[in-house]
């Protein structure tokens, strides 16, 4: 059976603490565990303090068979700021706020540029999901609609990302839109003159939806990933949805990308994320799957980050 670790973002010495905690040991130079495998929902990098340690361990553990891994939207990101395109500016623009998101990782890798190309070669071959026996695993978003978007061969090389932010793609293909929902979520244009501000202080007008919820039966408050108090108690219109669906299949789904604080918790019978804020003084969380079709709070295992 499996194991589900979630957003580690460089936070090494918690990823090996909470896998010695799960019984994994290190003999052969990569953890491992004589009955288990380990999953890793993706976001290896940027913010933590030791990301050169986080990729070699996840990488040794995937290329050893001891693990699965699917790409987060922060491996995506890295692979779209480091790739020029036909105009010679990068995919992703290096603003402000997306140098200061990505300086950790820059900084611990100055001096191993060769590593970290390897590295940026090894997030290409990433899966954007993983659909295996009696359970799913993406970064952010299941839809199945998105699913069945997405080849199972999909390679992030460089064309295919050129490709993918050109005029016929960007913001608008259904292959352009399923990858961005994976790996970044599901977004609601909030109501006119209502707002909230990021933890960066930058006013936004999307929100972040629980994407595992029924609109047609939550308030605000239940479907909205984040607190508006002028919404709370009203209930979710949905005729201003882009989607309605809500992900309600026996089978269950785990993901991880929505910085949840506190003690873990499932968020239905079928959905759980793993990604506890560890590079937030939060915790970092696995889920121990041993075949159930519900999912349970007694499944969570977790270390406390230290920082």
């Amino acid at each position: 059976m499996y194991d589900i670790f979630g957003d580690i973002h460089g936070y090494a010495d918690e990823l090996e603490q909470l896998l010695i905690k799960l019984g994994y040991e290190n003999k052969s130079g990569y953890y491992s565990h004589p009955e288990r495998k380990a999953i890793f929902v993706g976001d290896f990098i940027d913010r933590g303090p030791k990301i050169r340690e986080t990729l070699f361990m996840v990488r040794n553990m995937v290329e050893n068979d001891a693990a699965m891994a699917t790409m987060g939207n922060h491996e995506y990101n890295a692979l779209c700021y480091h790739t020029n395109g036909t105009d010679g500016e990068p995919l992703r623009k290096h603003t402000p706020n997306n140098i200061e998101q990505h300086e950790a990782t820059i900084d611990q890798f100055k001096e191993y540029d060769d590593e970290w190309k390897s590295y940026l070669n090894w997030f290409r071959d990433l899966p954007v999901f993983l659909e295996l026996e009696g359970i799913r695993i993406v970064h952010a978003c299941w839809d199945r609609d998105n699913i069945e978007s997405i080849s199972g061969e999909l390679k992030f090389t460089e064309e295919f990302l050129i490709e993918l932010h050109s005029e016929k793609h960007y913001k608008k293909s259904a292959l352009y839109n399923a990858i961005h929902e994976c790996l970044k979520g599901r977004e609601h244009k909030i109501q006119e003159g209502v707002s909230f501000c990021d933890d960066k202080g930058k006013v936004r007008k999307e929100m972040r939806i629980k994407w595992y919820r029924d609109p047609r039966r939550s308030n605000y408050e239940d479907y909205y990933m984040e607190d508006i108090p002028e919404l709370k108690g009203k209930g979710v219109d949905i005729s201003s949805l882009k989607k309605d669906y809500f992900y309600d299949e026996d089978i269950p789904v785990i993901c991880g990308h929505y910085w949840f604080r506190g003690n873990p918790k499932i968020e239905s019978g079928n959905v759980a994320c793993v990604d506890y804020s560890v590079a937030k003084e939060g915790k970092l969380i696995a889920y121990r799957w041993n075949g159930e079709k519900v999912l349970t709070n007694d499944g969570f295992v977790w270390v406390d980050g230290k920082y």
